[in-house]
């Protein structure tokens, strides 16, 4: 390799201009290397990002049992996230299976379903879901939400919803 084709890969690694690329390969006598750690030392280069390699059996992510592995991101460091995510998972399936919409008719329970279930329900038929939630309200059904979580808010608002209806039936009665 000719000392322009040195220069141009001492610019092109390093991030320096031609004249400091030059000038440290003569420093160096022509060795691209020392010319690199002439660069870096007197910090017209940026030095390699340092990392760690081991040989060592138990930093070896293939040769850990599955359950450790799982814990190790794709680097093989540990990563708190896969615990995360499970704990909302927990949480969340928690709160879906403690809590219940219970639907009311004359004051009589009519259905109570798991928040799991409103939510698949709503899901797969929200389109229709609404316009009978809309309509019973009008034949004299309630929903109210019980269970573990402070559901005071919703029920507020089930219950103005209960009140509107009525008030709606009263004006269309008159």
């Amino acid at each position: 390799m000719d000392k322009f084709e040195k220069v141009e890969k001492l610019v092109e690694k390093a991030g320096v201009s031609y004249e400091d690329a030059n000038w440290a390969l003569e420093q160096a006598n022509g060795d691209l290397l020392d010319a690199m750690i002439l660069l870096e030392k007197i910090g017209k280069a940026a030095a390699p990002k340092k990392s760690s390699y081991s040989t060592q059996y138990e930093d070896q992510v293939q040769y850990l049992p599955v359950e450790q592995a799982a814990e190790r991101g794709k680097d093989g460091n540990r990563s708190s996230e896969p615990g995360k995510f499970k704990e909302f998972c927990r949480k969340a399936w928690q709160v879906l299976s403690g809590n219940f919409l219970v639907i009311r008719h004359h004051g009589d329970v009519f259905a109570k379903l798991p928040l799991w279930a409103v939510i698949l329900l709503l899901l797969a038929v929200w389109h229709v879901g609404l316009v009978l939630i809309l309509v019973s309200l009008f034949f004299g059904f309630t929903y109210q939400f019980q269970g573990e979580a402070d559901m005071e808010a919703a029920n507020k608002v089930m219950d103005k919803a209960s009140n509107a209806a009525e008030k709606v039936k009263e004006e269309f009665r008159k």
